[in-house]
């Protein structure tokens, strides 16, 4: 399904080492629309859960009542919806769970890190760490407060998120995935040169100017990159994807 997203509705237009930016192509909105709805029953509920609950029909209310309704949560949940799977599929980074699931109040923005990674590829691990910001207007002042963000506990993950990550892994049987992310949280397992940070905007505008200027680390070693998705109608098309 996000491999669908690339390939049948975003198209790039601007790509360099460290600024990916998509938008959509010419008449895919429907076909945008409806892979998007797709994904927001997997993210905030999960396909078994559902067929426990007896499928889509009866599953209904509990799909419903794991939207959010208010239109600021429903923008910064999208935009880390959608940085998710930007991160799974134009990146060696794989996010191990769909966090938006545990939300405890659909009304409210879950805490910790938005998205955290890893590479298990490589050895020693890397790890990503990602800020995202849903914004019809992404400038400047954005990229600031997703940098910041980003800097906090010395450019490395909150270790309350790695903990998070790691009970949901281990509650689901998948003791391996769930080490790397225990062994993550001892004293010196993440060295700077293991972290890559993204700055990740779904945008009603091209922010890619704002992220070519975006400020490096505050913590050397730590590599720095930045990707969005423009939706020129961002607000309607919030609107359109929970409606």
């Amino acid at each position: 399904m996000a491999n669908d997203l690339f390939s049948k509705w975003l198209t790039p237009s601007t790509q360099s080492e460290r600024v990916a930016v998509w938008g959509e192509r010419p008449g895919a909105r429907a076909a945008g629309l409806k892979i998007v709805r797709t994904l927001l029953a997997e993210h905030f509920v999960g396909e078994a859960t559902i067929v426990q609950a007896g499928g889509y029909t009866k599953a209904a209310a509990v799909i419903a009542n794991s939207l959010p309704t208010n239109k600021r949560t429903r923008s910064g949940d999208l935009g880390e919806l959608l940085a998710t799977e930007y991160i799974d599929a134009q990146t060696p980074f794989l996010i191990p769970i769909r966090k938006l699931r545990w939300k405890s109040d659909r009304q409210m923005p879950m805490h910790g890190n938005d998205v955290v990674a890893v590479d298990p590829a490589q050895n020693p691990v890397r790890v990503l760490k990602g800020e995202c910001k849903s914004r019809a207007a992404f400038g400047p002042a954005v990229v600031k407060e997703a940098a910041e963000g980003l800097d906090k506990d010395g450019g490395r993950p909150n270790p309350s998120t790695l903990a998070f990550i790691a009970k949901r892994l281990y509650e689901d049987k998948r003791d391996a995935e769930a080490n790397v992310y225990r062994d993550l949280q001892c004293s010196g397992a993440i060295t700077p040169r293991q972290v890559t940070h993204l700055i990740f905007g779904l945008c009603g505008n091209d922010p890619s100017a704002h992220l070519q200027a975006v400020p490096k680390p505050k913590r050397g070693g730590i590599r720095r990159e930045t990707a969005a998705i423009v939706i020129t109608d961002h607000s309607a098309f919030i609107e359109k994807v929970f409606s």
